[in-house]
């Protein structure tokens, strides 16, 4: 499988959001956009649905649920652009249902697990998902440390399910970047590292010359 970099966009007005997809745009075919409610996490983004309705863009777009009771909210997103959606396993009982969802409205649906959350809370899911979604650091804000642990969790995942596509979120470098693709990650999604560069683009450009 390809490797591919997407980066993420977690701000908190329209036009930071508006700023950063124009910034991204010339450099990467897709991104994805952090959600966060203050319940599950305790940090708090854009509602992320309405600024979206204003944007046109060439990339294409997924969304994050950082939020607590992601069946609540999922069908606000079905009615949009987006292509994919995450949500956290440990924010719902009604996983099946959002996932049904999802697939009833034609989207690509990932299911999220955080750094201490064990494999074993998905497997019900695994085969229903397209893809999952692997925190690397503590979810909510940009910059959190790596676990380094998560590396194991995501080899060990891959051994059990070498055809689920594997998406990896947090502390993505140019020092992670490869040891993630060797365990078996296709998707890495990237902050800091983008945002924190005084050139977005060549921050982009230096992960892709590593893929």
């Amino acid at each position: 499988m390809s490797v591919e970099i997407i980066p993420s966009i977690l701000v908190k007005t329209k036009e930071e959001f508006l700023d950063k997809v124009i910034t991204i745009e010339p450099y990467a075919d897709q991104a994805h956009i952090d959600v966060a409610d203050g319940i599950f996490v305790p940090n708090m983004t854009i509602d992320g649905v309405e600024e979206l309705e204003e944007v046109e863009s060439s990339l294409r777009f997924g969304v994050h649920l950082m939020v607590s009771k992601p069946e609540n909210h999922i069908h606000r997103w079905l009615q949009t652009q987006v292509e994919r959606i995450v949500f956290h396993i440990e924010a719902t009982k009604k996983s099946r249902e959002i996932i049904d969802a999802a697939k009833e409205g034609e989207k690509l649906i990932g299911i999220a697990l955080n750094p201490k959350t064990p494999v074993s809370e998905i497997e019900p899911f695994v085969d229903s998902v397209d893809f999952v979604h692997f925190m690397t650091v503590e979810p909510g804000f940009n910059g959190g440390a790596f676990v380094d642990s998560v590396i194991d969790k995501i080899s060990d995942f891959h051994y059990f399910y070498p055809d689920k596509e594997i998406e990896v979120d947090g502390g993505v470098t140019p020092e992670t970047a490869p040891r993630l693709i060797a365990v078996g990650a296709t998707l890495l999604v990237v902050g800091s590292y983008i945002w924190q560069n005084h050139d977005a683009g060549k921050a982009i450009e230096n992960l892709k010359n590593l893929i």
